[in-house]
């Protein structure tokens, strides 16, 4: 059987999984939820703390929880490794991704804050954040730490994808003082694996919907 992918389209940790599964070429379904409705039972049965991800892998297995996911997709999917084959440098990337993680949180408060002042907050501790991964940019490679696509890229593009809608209608540019991840950024929304799920369809919904939440940057 092919996998099951449940969740939401909108949602990064979903993106994550689902570029892991495209970069690879891994045969899957998509199941949307309605984030709007009531989750369905099988679902609450599927996943422990009612969260997306979950993948359903065999009859009788279903994964949760997005990094966890993409370990199982590597593991049994070796071809076109996000990792390289040194334990250190697996460790590393891993570490990296970590990093690359602590921009959700601020990013996500960022649509959601009802004030300018507010979201300079969450920018400001997005710089932060972004200055670490500048830093380790690697200056001479396509993507962060190398030639090959790797799992810090996977984490980041989701985050990239929304700075590009937040920045549009702020008319800013969040990585105007970070041209190595700024060149990351064209480089990875570019990306045949990645493209095709931000495209002007789920912009415009991306919009929609957090309109609905009363952000200032979506009034």
């Amino acid at each position: 059987m092919s996998y099951q992918l449940v969740g939401y389209p909108l949602c990064p940790f979903v993106q994550r999984v689902l570029i892991a599964l495209n970069y690879k070429k891994v045969a899957h379904e998509l199941t949307w939820l309605d984030p709007h409705g009531e989750l369905p039972d099988w679902f609450n049965a599927w996943s422990p703390l009612g969260k997306v991800p979950v993948m359903k892998v065999s009859e009788r297995d279903v994964l949760f929880e997005s990094l966890a996911i993409v370990e199982f997709i590597e593991e049994e999917h070796p071809e076109h490794s996000l990792y390289e084959t040194c334990p250190i440098s697996r460790a590393k990337d891993r570490a990296w991704a970590g990093v690359a993680g602590e921009l959700y949180g601020p990013q996500y408060m960022s649509m959601r804050t009802k004030t300018v002042e507010d979201a300079d907050q969450y920018f400001d501790a997005l710089k932060a954040t972004l200055a670490i991964l500048e830093n380790e940019k690697n200056p001479d490679t396509r993507y962060f730490s190398r030639d090959q696509f790797s799992l810090v890229d996977l984490v980041l593009a989701p985050m990239f994808a929304r700075f590009v809608i937040v920045d549009e209608l702020r008319s800013g540019d969040l990585l105007s003082g970070f041209p190595k991840l700024a060149a990351l950024r064209d480089t990875l929304l570019n990306e045949p694996f990645i493209a095709p799920m931000i495209d002007r369809e789920w912009k415009e919904n991306f919009i929609k919907n957090m309109a609905k939440n009363g952000g200032v940057f979506f009034n």
